[in-house]
């Protein structure tokens, strides 16, 4: 490992600043994260950018940026031990058939990107009506329920035919989830996902303005589900007097410009952009005059989804509430959304189901019905809601601690990796006897390690609540019935701090000595909401980049 001084790639966009790294080391095949100047600045939402991927949630790009760290790079020159490599390769022949399979057959019945498999589809997908009519623009208030028109898909479909210049995957993946984007007079970069639509709506705007904007905002290194929303809740203030021509200096009249505008100054800390790189959550608070109103669309602080709904899904409810990765489609998966109309499509799609972790989960799908006896809200029951939750969420901790992509397992229904090969790939591969019950444990020891860190940190049931405007019908006591059986469960107590005995079965002695030391197992359980210390100044950080080989 070497250590380098990066004071000459300070300034430079994260992707700009993946290719100088690989020209210095003369290394192309070097695979390089970095952060730009949202990470270098310690913008709350900031990315780490990588060639085809992006890890933007919780503002991780900020931490790099503290630490005075600009790019990693790592050049793998040695070869891999898999200790069966005959079962190893036939386990990935039986992954590769399936996934072809797959392709083949898309599930009816659900939206687009869930018919079929990746991460997930939006640069080969063009049908947008589910999102951009099911969604929330602006500052997540407003549905057009009647935007898809003939005319804007024909638009939606021709930009992107035009900007997408060819299909990519990651390495060695038969799918091909990203894609290069050429927009006239940019540079090419990446893309995939969600951030395709999130700038535009925010904004009332285009796909040709989304994929624009979304070029800077690659190089900037910010995240795509809140940035949006920042400007998007700054706009609104604006427009309602409570920030002044004063906050906003020369910021232009059209709305496009104004989202450029706000952008850089976001991602400089320059000026209104100062307060508004925290988020809307902190945002509003130093705001004041009422802007708390404005940040309506956070869970524990963040930005999220901006999706309103009519009724209440215990499922989703669960997710969303309880959730600490901070997005829903890092929670949810394998489990449809909502039921199927017809009872025999139910059975159809049960019927090969095989990825499943118990039997009892088909059962729950075949009952669940749109209206009427075992519709929303109370059904799925709120003991078979947190079932499904766990179910959802221990196959996401699994792929996050053996780096599989959620695209080919914990994000989608019926995926080619699930909780039965898996072990079996972690036992050829590593020579380790592992087995569902063991990786299902350790997933869970994990999953309450995350929790224990966020419980030290202050959080409490009184932070795991969706948006008031979430859902127009709402239950109180049925939620507070879910948190309470969800929360049992999971070993947790009715704060949602898990047990001393849940977390002596996980071998976690330790987090309970820490908890006792802090007095989160000895007081009367009397709520501390910590508000964020923001400790330090927000300067240009003395930065180096770190070279593996």
């Amino acid at each position: 490992m070497e250590i380098r001084d990066a004071s000459h790639l300070q300034g430079n966009g994260a992707v700009e600043t993946q290719e100088l790294i690989r020209q210095e080391l003369n290394e192309p095949k070097s695979q390089v994260v970095a952060i730009g100047l949202a990470g270098e600045n310690r913008v709350y939402f900031a990315s780490i950018e990588q060639g085809r991927s992006s890890a933007s949630r919780g503002g991780i790009g900020a931490v790099m940026g503290d630490k005075g760290v600009k790019a990693i790079a790592v050049r793998g020159t040695k070869d891999i031990h898999v200790a069966q490599p005959a079962q190893y390769l036939k386990l990935c022949d039986e992954v590769m058939e399936y996934i072809q399979f797959r392709e083949k057959s898309p599930i009816p019945g659900v939206i687009p990107i869930h018919a079929v498999l990746g991460s997930p589809q939006e640069m080969a997908i063009h049908d947008e009506k589910w999102h951009l009519e099911s969604f929330a623009w602006g500052n997540a208030r407003t549905r057009r329920k009647d935007f898809w028109s003939e005319y804007n898909e024909k638009a939606f479909t021709d930009t992107l035919e035009m900007a997408r210049t060819r299909l990519i995957s990651c390495y060695n993946c038969p799918l091909h989830c990203g894609a290069t984007i050429s927009m006239p007079g940019l540079p090419t970069y990446m893309m995939k996902c969600f951030t395709k639509l999130t700038y535009l709506m925010a904004a009332f705007s285009d796909l040709d303005f989304g994929l624009r904007i979304a070029q800077r905002a690659t190089e900037y290194g910010v995240d795509g589900y809140s940035t949006p929303q920042v400007i998007a809740f700054a706009l609104e203030l604006y427009d309602d007097g409570i920030l002044a021509a004063d906050d906003m200096p020369g910021m232009p009249e059209d709305t496009e410009g104004k989202f450029y505008y706000l952008l850089d100054r976001i991602v400089r800390r320059k000026g209104i952009g100062d307060i508004l790189a925290n988020g809307t959550h902190e945002a509003a608070r130093q705001i004041g005059q009422g802007a708390e109103a404005y940040a309506h669309n956070n869970i524990k602080r963040q930005e999220q989804a901006p999706l309103k709904l009519s009724m209440l899904n215990p499922v989703y409810f669960l997710m969303y509430c309880t959730g600490e990765k901070l997005n829903i489609t890092q929670i949810e998966g394998q489990f449809p959304q909502a039921p199927y109309v017809k009872y025999e499509d139910r059975e159809a799609f049960v019927k090969d189901w095989f990825q499943v972790p118990h039997e009892r989960f088909k059962q729950y799908f075949l009952d669940w019905n749109p209206r009427g006896e075992n519709s929303n809200p109370y059904y799925p029951t709120p003991e078979i809601a947190s079932d499904i939750v766990d179910w959802q969420e221990r196959m996401h901790y699994i792929d996050d601690a053996l780096g599989i992509c959620a695209g080919l397992s914990s994000f989608h229904m019926k995926p080619p990796y699930h909780i039965h090969n898996l072990p079996k790939f972690f036992s050829a591969g590593a020579g380790y006897d592992m087995d569902e019950d063991k990786l299902s444990q350790a997933a869970k020891r994990y999953r309450t390690l995350v929790r224990a860190i966020n419980i030290m940190r202050g959080m409490r049931r009184i932070d795991e609540k969706p948006p008031e405007d979430h859902w127009k019908k709402r239950f109180p006591e049925l939620e507070e019935e879910l948190l309470n059986t969800y929360y049992k469960l999971k070993g947790w107590n009715d704060q949602g701090i898990p047990t001393r005995e849940s977390l002596n079965n996980l071998g976690l002695d330790f987090v309970y000595e820490e908890f006792k030391r802090r007095g989160i197992m000895t007081d009367e359980e009397g709520i501390r909401h910590e508000e964020s210390s923001n400790e330090g100044e927000v300067v240009g950080a003395e930065c180096a980049f770190v070279l593996f080989s």
